[in-house]
């Protein structure tokens, strides 16, 4: 009797002992603080990108029940568009917007993605660069080398030809200067006769404003932000390509220290921010073009078929040159060129059989 009445007792400690391991361990998760991270934002906090970068990381927040959360630091105001990827690297921001051309030596392949007439479909562009950045080797192995991990997505839209004042066809910009977003997209104004100047996005306002450039590329949602129709009268419609590689990263040392947990919510909303952000783009861009002609009396007119054909064939030569020259400095650009057109080919394919993923509710 005294044995058994032994065994209880032992159990009945047991017992006691694992209750009280099991409230220490959930009051240790209930206390727990939530991981903070400090994004070092470009944009004003209402345009479009702000506005849907809070969406990427509200929704971060909600499926990590507040243990991941986001402080914005808008317009610039932790660290210039610049110079993102040494601050994200550094850790001054936690979650930066690196763009490949602001570093080209350090995104040699990256760069490549962002060439002229590099996307056809919104969609099937952003889910193509996840696809690429994930899977292609040699671009896998840049991004890891140069220590970052992109989080997330951007898509500009279409790139079109803004001026502040108007012209016929492309020929009338010859000897003019234009910004331009770098990379292959300087080779593709030369070979139209345009003097390219590589300049932040920040900086066009200025520029075109004083006199210093002509024209430059504008994309819609950006140019909103930065209230470029203030000193923009014209815009030559052409579609010539969008930037994809400033999506949201952080530093591969801040990424490895998260929870297996926390990386897996951060990558499903990434996929889901695709659609999200592709889909908000397509209703946009329609909305701007009407409010930009109405409200703030931009003249818009879609390029001639002839002055199309130009501008393609002088894309189609630029990508040929850019491939080429960063072949030659031991950037196998070719293989991760052709691996994102096959992916982009495989997403455009999925849109016809089955329609965009927000059409399929």
């Amino acid at each position: 009797m005294k044995k058994v009445k032994g065994c209880v007792f032992i159990a009945i400690v047991c017992l006691l002992a694992v209750a009280l391991m099991s409230g220490s361990l959930l009051a240790q998760t209930k206390d727990k603080k939530p991981i903070v991270l400090k994004f070092g934002a470009v944009v004003p906090e209402k345009s479009f990108q702000g506005q849907n970068q809070k969406w990427w990381a509200n929704e971060i927040e909600k499926r990590s029940k507040g243990q991941l959360k986001f402080q914005f630091f808008w317009m610039e105001s932790l660290v210039p568009w610049k110079d993102s990827y040494k601050g994200t690297t550094s850790g001054i921001c936690d979650v930066g917007v690196p763009c490949s051309t602001y570093d080209p030596s350090t995104f040699p392949l990256y760069m490549v993605l962002d060439m002229p007439y590099n996307v056809r479909d919104y969609w099937a562009g952003n889910m193509a660069l996840i696809d690429t950045i994930e899977n292609e080797p040699n671009l896998k192995a840049e991004l890891k080398k140069a220590g970052i991990k992109i989080i997330g997505n951007h898509n500009s839209g279409f790139f079109q030809m803004a001026t502040k004042r108007p012209f016929d066809k492309l020929a009338d910009l010859k000897g003019k200067s234009f910004r331009t977003f770098g990379g292959a997209r300087i080779k593709w104004m030369e070979n139209m006769g345009i003097n390219p100047i590589f300049m932040s996005y920040a900086e066009i306002y200025e520029a075109i404003d004083r006199g210093t450039i002509f024209g430059y590329d504008l994309v819609f949602q950006l140019s909103s932000a930065f209230k470029h129709y203030e000193v923009t009268k014209f815009i030559g419609l052409a579609d010539t390509g969008l930037v994809l590689t400033c999506a949201p990263a952080m530093s591969t040392k801040l990424w490895d220290s998260l929870s297996k947990e926390h990386q897996d919510i951060i990558t499903q909303v990434r996929l889901d921010y695709a659609s999200h952000l592709a889909e908000e783009l397509y209703k946009l861009e329609g909305g701007m073009i009407k409010e930009w002609q109405a409200k703030y009396g931009v003249t818009m007119k879609r390029l001639s078929a002839e002055d199309d054909k130009t501008a393609r064939e002088a894309g189609r030569q630029a990508q040929e040159w850019f491939l080429a020259k960063q072949e030659s400095s031991g950037a196998p650009a070719k293989k991760v060129w052709e691996y994102f057109q096959n992916s982009q080919r495989k997403y455009e394919a999925e849109v016809k059989a089955k329609k965009y993923p927000w059409e399929r509710k």
